[in-house]
Formats: structure tokens, C-alpha cells, sequence
């Protein structure tokens, strides 16, 4: 079985980012933001009775909008933000409150996934295994577009039309160039708002007509949390290994379900390049893995969770895992839940992280007060 060292040094995904610090909301946290807001401003329930707040989150409100306004702080969404919004959220005008303050606090900007995030501290690491210098270019950490939380770019393709010039050319061409950006940029930001915000009930019965199937998440996230059951039988037959060697098995098990494909789809893309791409040992192929950070927090949420036989599995851990993957690793501050902060807090592997991570929104309230004007630009 594969052990699971805890690396000496972390081999980080090469990246762009923005200067200012990166600071990451759950959906609990935006969904009591929303309420915060709305109470704010003046609205009551649909039953006519005050908006209920709970302690802490006007002043997280308020802080994170001066944070935000200030240029001090920027706060990304991720895929699981995406998908939660859609299937956390049932009723359509809750999600447009939640879809407010999402686009208000994030200007629609996302993290990278989880699967990008793997393909580039994969080839960094290789690299590092290698002895060579950074044979990729950086992957922008954030982009405005839900799409790139799907490893995808957003935005429009205009199409050639027969004409032998581009769409997007003629257009130009016929309205001007000022206009064809503000038009394009209304369309961006429509696209993007509903996206986030999901569709109405009306219109539902159309979408399901032209192959919209919003349970397919569901189906696939299933899958998922079927392979975290399959781990706790392994456990449960096996009781010595949750005593003795547990992060070693969650670590064997994660790297084989989670990197392996996308491993192996790296050394063939080396070798489409003309790079460097043989196998490599098995003690340097441990080590790679390790140093990944994403790994070694989802390794550490994992095991901390299988180390309780009882542990009620549920869809909502492995949608906590996905995105504190990224977001822990790679942004300055988290606020999550109780349980998902639990499983992190403290552990020795992820000390040098150096990722805030507040137990209440007052403590992140106080923490984006205190952070500093921040020049524009990004950190490789």
C-alpha cells in the first residue's frame, strides 16, 4: 500500500492570480449573507414577519462589501457553488436572493476546479521529479466565467457565417466597436446571471425538451460518495487499518480514483510535446502525489472523517471536500461549516498553508477589516 508522507515542501500549481487576498464563502454563509442583505433592506419574509439574522453576518456583510469595494479582497465562487445553488436552493426566488449577493461580492469570478487544479500541480511536480525548469505556462487561478470552474473558457463564438469574414467582424463593422463591447458584456453578464441563478419552474418543461437534466449532478455525485461507503466497508472488515493506517489508505484509494487518469493523460501529453515523460519510480511517483496540495487536504478531510466508523456519508461531504481542495489551498481565508472546519483545523500536514480559517462570520468580519489596500496586478 502506498504510504502517505507528509511532505517537507509542497509543490505548488503554477498559477496566476490577482494581487489581493482570496477570501472563500460556502453556500451556507452566502444564503445567511442573503438574508442579511434583505433584511437590510427593509424586506420582510413571505409571511410578512421580520427577516431572521443570524449573529455575526450584518458585520460580515458590511466588511466584506468595504473589503470588496476597496479593492482589499476578492471573493471567487467555485463549481460547487454552481451546482449547490441549483440543488440546495428549491425555490427559484431564493435562489435569485442567494444569486444577489453571489454577484455582488464576486463580480462572477470562479475558481479553477478541482480536475484543473490536479493536471497542473501534476505537471509541476513531474517537473520537479524531472530536475527540469516549468515546461508549462500558468494556469489563471480565477476567470469570469462559470465555465472555467469546469476547466472550460466562457464567453461567446461568433460563427462564420459564408461570407468569408468573421461574424464578429461584421458586427463590429455595423454597429461599432463601442457598442458591439457593451452589447457583448450585457450578454456576458446575462449569460452568467442565469447560470448562477438557475432557471424558473415555468421554464423547466422547455429546457427538460432540449436536454436539460439537472439529476445527472446528482447521479454523478452518488458515484462519488458510493466510492467514500465502499471505503468504509474496506474499514469495517478491516479494523486494524483504521487504527494503524488509515491516511495511508485514503491516500492509496485517492490517488488511484482521483490523479491516475489525469496522470497518466500527462505523461502522454508530454510525449505528444516532444517532453520528457517516463515513468517514474515508485518512491518519486509517492512523493509527487504527496506534495500536491489539493491532495493532502482532501487526504486529511477524508481520513479525519473515516476515522469515526459512524460517520454519516452524505453528498454534502464530498461537495465540501471538492471545494475546500481548492479554496483552502489556494486562497487566503475560508469560512465553511462547523464540520468540514473540524476536519481541517489543526492538522499538522496543512500547518503550512497559512489559510485563515475562522469558526464565526465575526472573526472573518474583524479579519477583512484588517487587511490593507492592495495593489492591482498578479503573483505568478
Amino acid at each position: 500500500m502506498l504510504e502517505a508522507p507528509v511532505p517537507e515542501q509542497l509543490v505548488w500549481a503554477r498559477v496566476t492570480r490577482p494581487a489581493q487576498p482570496l477570501v472563500y464563502l460556502d453556500l451556507n454563509h452566502y444564503i445567511q449573507l442573503a438574508k442579511a442583505s434583505r433584511a437590510e433592506a427593509g424586506f420582510t419574509s413571505e409571511d410578512g414577519r421580520a427577516i431572521k439574522v443570524l449573529p455575526g453576518y450584518s458585520d460580515l456583510l458590511a466588511s466584506a462589501r468595504r473589503a470588496k469595494a476597496d479593492g482589499r479582497a476578492l471573493f471567487p465562487l467555485s463549481a460547487v457553488h454552481f451546482m449547490e445553488v441549483a440543488h440546495r436552493v428549491p425555490s427559484p426566488r431564493q435562489r435569485g436572493h442567494v444569486a444577489d449577493i453571489m454577484e455582488e461580492l464576486s463580480s462572477y469570478l470562479y475558481l479553477a476546479g478541482r480536475p484543473t487544479m490536479i493536471q497542473v500541480e501534476v505537471a509541476a511536480g513531474v517537473d520537479k521529479v524531472y530536475g527540469v525548469a516549468s515546461t508549462y505556462q500558468p494556469v489563471p487561478l480565477l476567470q469570469d466565467s462559470a465555465m472555467w470552474a469546469f476547466g472550460r473558457t466562457g464567453g461567446f463564438k461568433f460563427l462564420n457565417q459564408g461570407t468569408g469574414e468573421d461574424l464578429e467582424a461584421q458586427i463590429r463593422r455595423a454597429i461599432g466597436d463601442e457598442a458591439f463591447e457593451k452589447q457583448l458584456a450585457e450578454m456576458r453578464y446575462i449569460l452568467e446571471r442565469k447560470v448562477l441563478e438557475g432557471p424558473q419552474d415555468s421554464e423547466i418543461p422547455n429546457l427538460r425538451r432540449n436536454g436539460y437534466l439537472p439529476e445527472n449532478y446528482g447521479v454523478r455525485m452518488q458515484s462519488r460518495l458510493d466510492f467514500e461507503l465502499e471505503t468504509r466497508t474496506i474499514l469495517d472488515n478491516d479494523p486494524a487499518l483504521r487504527r494503524q493506517r488509515l491516511r495511508d489508505h485514503i491516500f492509496a484509494r485517492e490517488v488511484a480514483h482521483e490523479c491516475m487518469t489525469l496522470f497518466a493523460l500527462h505523461l502522454r501529453q508530454r510525449e505528444e510535446e516532444g517532453l520528457r515523460h517516463d515513468l517514474l519510480d515508485p518512491p518519486d511517483l509517492v512523493a509527487l502525489f504527496a506534495a500536491m496540495p489539493q491532495l493532502q487536504v482532501s487526504v486529511t478531510m477524508k481520513a479525519r472523517y473515516h476515522q469515526n466508523p459512524q460517520h454519516p456519508w452524505k453528498v454534502n461531504h464530498i461537495s465540501d471536500i471538492d471545494a475546500l481542495c481548492v479554496a483552502f489551498a489556494y486562497c487566503d481565508a475560508v469560512l465553511t461549516d462547523a464540520e468540514a472546519r473540524a476536519a481541517i483545523a489543526g492538522a499538522r500536514e496543512l500547518r503550512g498553508f497559512g489559510t485563515f480559517l475562522p469558526a464565526k462570520p465575526i472573526e472573518m468580519a474583524r479579519w477583512l477589516d484588517g487587511l490593507p489596500a492592495q495593489p492591482n496586478g498578479t503573483d505568478d
